[in-house]
């Protein structure tokens, strides 16, 4: 088994500098609904799509201008460059119930966590994935905003106990947060292992977790009343305050990157993230690291066969079998792929990552759910 230390510590040297506002935004619409058109002026913070599910959030124009294009994958805007934005809510005047639930929905919050009480609130406060700094970065630097997001989810969570999961080593607190230390290795960072570590159970009832980026985004919109419509990436180790639809093109040009032909574009995580097939496409909600690997940094992922070494079993943290279920995914055998647990993989990457023969295990894992939810969706409609 190879054994690797994929550290999740930071070394902060700076804060958190913006990007410079864009010309042009292109925002991923794929399965989301519309709420504007082709040639409608939309302002700073207007709702552009919302989500088809019962808890997510809506999305907003990072800047105001006019929707030049819209197809099914994509919806863009011509920025004016104007400071035309929507007027803020006062979230603070409402009390908890379904009307601030709906009001923090359309504000772009996803309100899964803060539907329902619960007697134990974990605020993960460890780096998502390696090279990822972004939630070290928001406990140093962004304290008041975090406890304002705290004080609005205890509104509306009620929990008993506020416990902060933050890296061993570290020294960061919230108000009234007992403080759970975790060695900071991936892939201790996932919410179900860190939910382990402090209740000695994955999956108990009466437990909700919070990332610190989103207890960050939910204090923003708890102080401003606007909808938050940028996120924070790591990009080469500095963290960077990027709008929403942002295109990768745009950002490698205000940082002075080059990729070369061949070379991968990776939005998100090393292990979780997705390679972007173009360099227009946006920033998205969840994005909080961009990385641009060399073409001949790692050996290519391809559709070979498995070998059956059985390194992606001895590195899966949640004790399946991916080499079988990626088969199974591979010749659409859906059904078997979700038999042999499927539903409980935690998407962590690590089977690909340790893949020796180099299949996209990963891959076939997020098919497999998706065709599986979608077919699920299509019996129900007709149900």
């Amino acid at each position: 088994m190879l054994k690797i230390h994929y550290s999740l510590e930071s070394d902060l040297q700076s804060g958190i500098t913006d990007i410079a506002a864009p010309d042009e935004l292109s925002v991923q619409v794929r399965n989301l609904v519309l709420k504007t058109a082709k040639r409608k002026q939309v302002k700073a913070g207007e709702i552009i799509a919302e989500h088809p599910s019962k808890f997510g959030g809506a999305y907003h124009a990072a800047g105001s201008g006019t929707v030049s294009n819209v197809d099914y994958h994509h919806l863009t805007i011509k920025c004016d460059g104007n400071d035309d934005k929507v007027e803020p809510v006062d979230v603070s005047a409402l009390a908890p119930g379904r009307e601030l639930l709906r009001t923090l929905q359309e504000l772009g919050m996803d309100i899964a966590a803060l539907s329902a009480p619960a007697e134990v609130l974990v605020v993960n406060g460890l780096n998502p994935e390696p090279g990822i700094t972004v939630a070290e970065q928001l406990l140093k630097d962004e304290k008041e905003t975090l406890e304002a997001g705290l004080a609005l989810a205890r509104k509306l969570i009620m929990p008993n106990r506020v416990v902060l999961a933050q890296a061993e080593g570290a020294a960061f607190s919230l108000f009234g947060a007992h403080i759970e230390r975790i060695k900071p290795k991936y892939p201790n960072s996932l919410d179900a292992l860190v939910v382990r570590k402090v209740t000695g159970k994955e999956f108990p009832e009466g437990v909700k977790v919070l990332s610190v980026m989103a207890l960050y985004d939910l204090g923003r919109v708890a102080l401003t009343g606007l909808p938050v419509t940028d996120t924070v990436m790591t990009i080469e180790g500095k963290n960077y305050r990027v709008p929403l639809g942002t295109t990768i093109r745009h950002l490698l040009a205000s940082l002075g990157m080059e990729v070369r032909s061949g070379d991968t574009v990776v939005l998100g995580g090393s292990f979780r993230g997705e390679a972007v097939y173009s360099l227009d496409e946006g920033v998205k909600k969840g994005d909080y690291g961009l990385f641009a690997i060399g073409s001949d940094a790692f050996p290519p992922v391809q559709d070979a066969t498995c070998i059956n070494c059985g390194e992606c079993v001895l590195n899966c943290p949640g004790r399946i079998m991916p080499n079988l279920i990626s088969r199974y995914a591979e010749y659409e055998r859906f059904e078997m792929a979700e038999k042999y647990g499927l539903n409980s993989c935690f998407e962590c990457g690590l089977c690909a990552f340790s893949c020796t023969a180099r299949r996209p295990l990963l891959q076939y894992i997020r098919f497999a759910k998706a065709q599986l939810k979608a077919s699920r969706q299509s019996e129900t409609s007709k149900a």
